[in-house]
Formats: C-alpha cells, sequence, structure tokens
C-alpha cells in the first residue's frame, strides 16, 4: 500500500512539474505571438497609407511613384512633386482596379487592428483556446483580402497616368519602366505574416485545449489527474464524500484495541504469588 501511494505521488508531482512547463512554453509563444500579430496591424496601416507600390526608376520617362490612394507625379512646368487622392473622396483614385485594391487592404488593415482587439478577451478568460480560434479566423480573412489587394491591384497599371511615369509600354500586370517599391513588398510579405500568423492561432489554440485534461484531471491518476481520493475535501463531490464516508462497503474499518481484563484469575494468581512469598520467608525463618 505504501508502496502504490509513493508511485502515484512520484506521478502526480512528474505530471504536475510537466504541466507547469508546457503550459509556461504555450504563454512565451503565445506572447510572441501577440507582438507579430501587433507588427501585422502596424504593417497593413503603412502599406494603405503609403504611395510608395511602385515608382519610377533611372529608365522613366517620367518621375512619380503610386500607391493604393495616393499617387505623386513631378510635372514638367514644376520642380515639386503633386500629390493626389484622398480616402474620404474616392472618386481622387485613379481607377476602379485601384479602389478595388485599396478596400481589400483597408479591409485586411481594419481586420488585423480587430485581432489586437479581440486579445483583450485572454485577460477574462481562464480557457484561451476559443479565444486563439476566432484571432485565426479573423487573421485568416485578413489573409485572404490581402492577397486580393495584391492581386487586383496590378491590373490598375494601364492608367494614363502611370503611363506618363511608367512610359507607354505600361499595361496591366507589367510596370512599364517602373520599378515596385517598398510598400508593396510589404503587403506581398503581410500576405505570408497573417496566413502564417492564423496557422499559428489555431495550432495554440488546439494546444491549450489539450492542456484542459491535466488541468481538470481524469479519472483515476493522481491529484492532477482527477483521483478524487487524492484531491482536496473542497474539491471533492460532496454526493461522492457523502457515499464515501457514510456507505459501510466504503468506509475504511480501524483497529481499535481495548483493555485487557484479566478477571479473578488476576486476582487469584496474585494472592498465590503472595502466599508463596510468606511460606519461603517462614520456612527460613
Amino acid at each position: 500500500m505504501s508502496t502504490t501511494m509513493n508511485s502515484r505521488t512520484v506521478v502526480d508531482k512528474t505530471t504536475e512539474s510537466y504541466y507547469i512547463s508546457y503550459r509556461r512554453n504555450l504563454l512565451a509563444v503565445g506572447v510572441m505571438w501577440a507582438i507579430f500579430v501587433v507588427c501585422l496591424a502596424i504593417i497593413n496601416v503603412v502599406v494603405v497609407a503609403q504611395p510608395q507600390w511602385i515608382g519610377d526608376t533611372s529608365s522613366s520617362p517620367g518621375v512619380g511613384f503610386f500607391g493604393l490612394i495616393r499617387y505623386c507625379q513631378l510635372y514638367q512646368t514644376g520642380t515639386n512633386l503633386v500629390c493626389d487622392g484622398r480616402l474620404d473622396d474616392f472618386s481622387t483614385i485613379l481607377n476602379d482596379a485601384f479602389r478595388a485594391a485599396t478596400v481589400m487592404s483597408g479591409l485586411a488593415a481594419l481586420l488585423a487592428l480587430t485581432t489586437i482587439v479581440l486579445m483583450i478577451l485572454f485577460f477574462f478568460v481562464r480557457t484561451p483556446e476559443w479565444v486563439f480560434r476566432i484571432c485565426g479566423t479573423v487573421l485568416a480573412v485578413t489573409c485572404l483580402f490581402s492577397l486580393l489587394g495584391c492581386v487586383i491591384y496590378p491590373s490598375g497599371w494601364d492608367h494614363a497616368k502611370v503611363r506618363s511615369v511608367c512610359g507607354s509600354n505600361a499595361d496591366k500586370f507589367n510596370p512599364g519602366s517602373c520599378g515596385i517599391r517598398w510598400a508593396f513588398i510589404l503587403a506581398i510579405l503581410s500576405i505570408f505574416d497573417s496566413l502564417v500568423l492564423a496557422i499559428l492561432a489555431f495550432v495554440l489554440g488546439s494546444r491549450f485545449a489539450k492542456l484542459r485534461p491535466l488541468a481538470t484531471g481524469t479519472p483515476g491518476a493522481g491529484p492532477m489527474n482527477g483521483d478524487k481520493h487524492s484531491r482536496p475535501q473542497s474539491e471533492v463531490n460532496s454526493a461522492y464524500a457523502d457515499d464515501l464516508y457514510h456507505n459501510p462497503a466504503t468506509t475504511p474499518r480501524v483497529a481499535t484495541l481495548e483493555p485487557a481484563n484479566f478477571g479473578d484469575d488476576f486476582t487469584d494468581i496474585s494472592f498465590n504469588t503472595a502466599a508463596k512469598s510468606t511460606r519461603s520467608k517462614n520456612f527460613q525463618l
């Protein structure tokens, strides 16, 4: 019995140590995931705001650069770049392709920011797996919108203003003599970033779900795994406790020791011993 209890204690301590280490590692990965989600949201906002998707090169006939909303161009009569395009007035955006790309990329940025808001729920729940799953779904949709924005945007490169900077050979999905700039590269990176973060969110959700049996326990494996005999009394179901301690079949039997009663025999033995002692003394005298 003692060997069984000792082995059970060792198993319980090992399980508890594994549970604490596993949960600590998951929390560290979760914090890193949250940091990268914040970075993703910043990247998406910058991608929408910056007019640096494509721009002139040394071989371009004109000087200028283009983004989703804004575009800047240097006219022959001036020395400063003239920029146009406003988010509150879609008619100032060059063409329908740029408008559609703006909507897709803007929704991606909005969903990335929504993921940050959803992360506040981690402070109010004890089982975060469903929060990870919601965030993973939102990030997957973010990835889709970012992909659509990057695919739709090049179909607007046949606009006259784009050709005035990039040359007459500029066409749909052909930037002509212009080059891809850093904002477009960031937009492409955000696709893979949101995809990886979405997959990681689902993985973390499944891992935290696997921690629940270790935390709540399964019958027959000690205090970490749900052994009712080794749990504190406050955690044991009252009906089970009543059955355990009031059922004669399950109530532990404790051996009791009663004082020995020698009765009259002890008196007789004492009297005979005293008589023999007296006779011995008389005989010596």
